[in-house]
């Protein structure tokens, strides 16, 4: 036992806002991996299920498109729902939704696996768009901490969702639908976190249905947050991230390939992107409280850029400089892009309406990034053109950064 009378005595007060610091960042860390794992942790399975249900790539695209779809849906109202609700009771329900989906999902015929995509995806939806109203909620010394721990989940669970499913499977000797349900545990233990975070004093106190902190602090209505130019620009910030991701995510090892470049060791080195970006996710929110403030949000870009640049250049060759500049480019950004909303929320509720237009609107270019990439691939049968254009919307981010960065 420590003799400095200055150290927190366990059950002390003074000893509270630390433990309730940890199961907050806890809550978080499992929360922003759920928010990507139950769908990422298809893509691995998806030839298992084109073989055990004998539908071709429209009906299985399905299983990728109607969450992205639903999260248009259900962006608008979550912020209304969870003023009227309160965030901790609707995050909790759609905490509850996720890990009922993940199992109607897994039920056998294909009526469930529709229904429970569905009920999967707009639940989803409904959290990631709350998530940054609960870090504005939180003590102002808890938040860089938080946003960092959240954006740095959003690659980890990519990353653990593409690198583990199919040793899951393969270790289990479950199917594919089992192997899916398998990373229900994971969402299961976000929710017992999370009923144990609501808990805190100061957590049930400020998120109740009406409370005074979330109807205050700033005009949160939807005319209010939609005419506000900054709430667009942090948008796009935001979207182009989510664009640069899934487009290179969808197509890097395509081009890796067409350059000689073996499928495995493409799909490998796309998959590096996601650890990369872990901890640079982690550190951009406290970098933005630091004196560099003004330069992560114009500068991170400028890496992605970089990479983008050696890919025209080296393509396959240059695999792993261009992974890793992609790699810390997106975890800066996401980082930047969180935080940034964060810190521009007026109060949660205000908060969960600007993430209501970021998300959205991070949903829509996410979609339409691999869409149009896939397009000028075809088109001029060369990923120089494509390669190009997605240039040109990093460097559009960058000038967005430096206007973002000073609001």
């Amino acid at each position: 036992m420590s003799d400095d009378p200055s150290s927190p005595v366990p059950g002390s007060p003074s000893s509270r806002p630390v433990a309730a610091g940890i199961v907050a960042i806890a809550a978080v860390l499992l929360i922003g991996l759920i928010l990507r794992i139950p769908t990422i942790s298809l893509a691995p399975l998806v030839p298992a299920i084109k073989e055990d249900t004998g539908h071709g790539e429209t009906f299985l695209s399905l299983l990728t498109s109607i969450p992205l779809v639903l999260t248009l849906l259900a962006a608008p109202i979550a912020p209304a729902v969870a003023n009227r609700w309160g965030r901790s009771r609707t995050v909790s329900l759609a905490l509850v939704a996720i890990v009922a989906s993940m199992a109607l999902r897994s039920a056998p015929g294909d009526i469930p696996l529709l229904i429970g995509t569905g009920l999967l995806g707009f639940s989803i939806a409904i959290v990631t768009v709350l998530v940054p109203s609960i870090i504005n909620a939180e003590r102002a010394e808890v938040r860089s901490r938080l946003t960092g721990t959240y954006s740095m989940s959003l690659s980890l669970g990519p990353a653990l969702a593409l690198g583990l499913t199919i040793p899951i499977r393969e270790i289990t000797g479950l199917g594919w639908r089992g192997t899916l349900l398998t990373w229900a545990l994971c969402s299961v233990a976000a929710l017992v976190l999370w009923l144990v975070y609501v808990r805190t004093p100061h957590v049930a106190a400020s998120s109740g249905p009406h409370n005074r902190t979330t109807v205050t602090g700033g005009d949160h209505r939807a005319k209010a947050v939609l005419s506000d130019v900054n709430v667009w620009l942090l948008a796009l910030f935001l979207g182009v991230t989510s664009l640069t991701f899934y487009t290179t995510s969808a197509w890097l090892p395509a081009v890796f390939v067409m350059n000689g470049m073996s499928a495995q060791a493409a799909g490998g080195y796309t998959s590096l992107i996601s650890i990369v970006a872990i901890p640079f996710g982690l550190i951009a929110p406290i970098a933005l409280r630091s004196r560099f403030s003004r330069f992560i949000a114009p500068l991170a870009p400028v890496l992605a850029l970089l990479g983008l640049i050696l890919l025209l250049t080296l393509s396959s060759a240059g695999a792993l400089p261009i992974t890793i500049l992609l790699g810390v480019g997106q975890g800066l950004c996401l980082g930047a892009s969180y935080d940034q909303i964060v810190k521009f929320g007026r109060s949660p509720a205000h908060t969960a309406s600007v993430s209501a237009v970021t998300s959205a609107v991070g949903v829509a270019l996410a979609a339409i990034g691999p869409l149009a990439f896939g397009f000028g691939l075809e088109t001029a049968a060369s990923p120089v053109v494509p390669v190009i254009g997605l240039a040109i919307i990093v460097v559009a981010q960058s000038l967005v950064g430096l206007r973002t960065s000073r609001i």
